[in-house]
């Protein structure tokens, strides 16, 4: 068995079980917050001007990567919550995590983290915004709800919210959306599995001594076929920085990959219709491009 092969299968076997987990974990979570809280105080809570804000401080403390952010995002635009900051919180929640944030801050200081997280933050509102105007949320296709655990006998009859029996009830819901999501989910992860295996490290540092005026773009398309947490680029960016690559390339690349990986196109296309679907796209790279080259433009290699 080659080494190549061994990565993708390791790769492919690791990343399945835990995105499965993490979706029936987030899943279990969205169906209980759905229990408990009906859906008019959650549009209330993503309303108005202060939704954007709402759901981008949202997407900023959940620790989730692109794949596992998707059942909260599924939850949100069941409850009917208003479509523009749905989509500031998809773009939010695996580029501006605290984890991230704070891996970036010892790793880089606080100059590229602030570069960083200002221009994630403010072309994700911008983006939501502009995105609701356009009227896209008409390219939203939700796959069909499961039944809730609570019958119509909730508001004379008190839930038992921590009984195993609501439990139980809630694993199975839970399950079962997942379910509806594996074909994506296994393709998608198929093809993260066969990047990481078969494209060397050596591809991206040979790109150091590139100039960073196309490099920049070039780092955001080549970062979203990959599949990694922006988190774990970190290690990668701090090594390609020692190879020459700029700053801006580097977060370039860590915004491609973390903001658009191949796998959750894959399976957000099972919600996104294609019109929404490649303008996310199209999102994702102009964010990884403006904020590349702002961070090569205001902070030089030799200023950190």
């Amino acid at each position: 068995m080659s080494d190549a092969f061994y990565a993708s299968v390791q790769f492919f076997i690791g990343t399945l079980s835990e995105l499965l987990i993490l979706f029936v974990l987030i899943s279990m979570l969205v169906y209980q917050l759905q229990d408990r809280f009906p859906a008019q105080r959650i549009q209330a809570l993503l309303a108005g001007g202060k939704g954007y804000f709402t759901a981008a401080a949202l997407g900023a403390i959940t620790p989730f990567c692109s794949c596992s952010t998707l059942p909260m995002l599924v939850g949100m635009l069941r409850a009917n919550a208003a479509f523009g900051p749905v989509m500031t919180f998809l773009l939010t929640s695996p580029l501006l995590n605290p984890i991230l944030v704070a891996l970036l801050f010892s790793v880089f200081g606080a100059k590229l983290t602030l570069l960083y997280a200002t221009g994630v933050l403010s072309i994700a509102i911008l983006s939501g915004l502009l995105l609701s105007q356009l009227g896209f949320s008409r390219y939203v296709r939700l796959p069909a709800a499961e039944q809730s655990c609570c019958n119509s006998s909730q508001a004379t009859v008190a839930v038992k919210y921590w009984s195993w029996q609501y439990w139980s009830r809630l694993w199975l819901r839970a399950v079962k959306d997942t379910r509806s999501f594996l074909p994506h989910l296994m393709l998608g992860v198929l093809a993260g599995a066969v990047i990481h295996g078969y494209v060397p490290a050596e591809f991206f540092a040979s790109l150091s001594g590139s100039n960073s005026l196309y490099l920049i773009p070039l780092a955001a398309v080549i970062g979203i076929p990959l599949y990694v947490r922006a988190s774990s680029m970190i290690p990668l960016a701090l090594s390609l920085v020692g190879k020459g690559m700029s700053y801006g390339s580097v977060m370039a690349l860590t915004i491609g990959g973390a903001g658009a990986s191949l796998p959750e196109l894959i399976i957000l296309k099972k919600i996104f219709q294609w019109p929404l679907l490649l303008a996310f796209i199209g999102v994702v790279l102009v964010t990884a491009c403006s904020t590349g080259i702002a961070i090569d433009l205001l902070l030089p290699v030799r200023s950190l």
